[in-house]
């Protein structure tokens, strides 16, 4: 069967448009249509009633708090995958290399600075959330408590990852890093 061609010779392609910036829109509109139904609740934000709750929507509902220069990381991310049932006691930001925290943040924000290879950020729509990988790496290292709802978690964050959580245990031990073995003991926590 050919392919179905543009007129200019082009294959067609089904484009998936971003969903839109609801955080933009004037405060009385956005509270009409939730009163309609057609905003519903998305983690802290709203999304559209049309919109699959999918990661790309997941991280537009995060817009009203996100800077140019920041990354979903940690439990955020993890809730952004789909991995997580909520986002944690706070929204968890990374900034960028090279940028400074803004001034003036909101205390559901807890903003850290991103440290790691500039690919362990993947753009989702207009946004940046931490890779699978990176995200397990970041709850295995954390210093807060390592739970029963964080290894549920790193386990469903790690069949988005090839080679899945041994595949974490070897970037571990070639990697050395300040709470190495914690990650290790934590990860011995997960592992069949």
């Amino acid at each position: 069967m050919p392919a179905l061609r543009s007129y200019r010779g082009t294959p067609w392609r089904v484009i998936a448009p971003d969903p839109p910036r609801y955080d933009l829109w004037p405060e009385p509109v956005r509270l009409a249509w939730r009163l309609s139904g057609a905003l519903v609740p998305c983690g802290p934000g709203v999304r559209g009633i049309g919109w699959p709750e999918n990661p790309v929507v997941r991280l537009a509902a995060l817009a009203p708090w996100f800077t140019a220069h920041q990354v979903a990381t940690h439990r955020t991310a993890a809730w952004v995958w789909g991995a997580a049932r909520s986002i944690g006691e706070s929204i968890e930001l990374s900034m960028l290399p090279g940028y400074r925290r803004p001034i003036g943040t909101p205390a559901e924000l807890r903003i850290r600075e991103l440290r790691g290879l500039p690919e362990d950020a993947i753009h989702l729509g207009q946004f940046l959330v931490t890779s699978p990988r990176r995200t397990i790496l970041d709850l295995l290292y954390q210093p807060e408590s390592f739970d029963r709802r964080d290894v549920i978690t790193c386990r469903l964050l790690s069949q988005r990852v090839p080679g899945g959580l041994q595949h974490i245990a070897d970037h571990i031990a070639e990697h050395r890093r300040p709470h190495r073995s914690r990650a290790q003991q934590r990860l011995r926590g997960l592992l069949p």
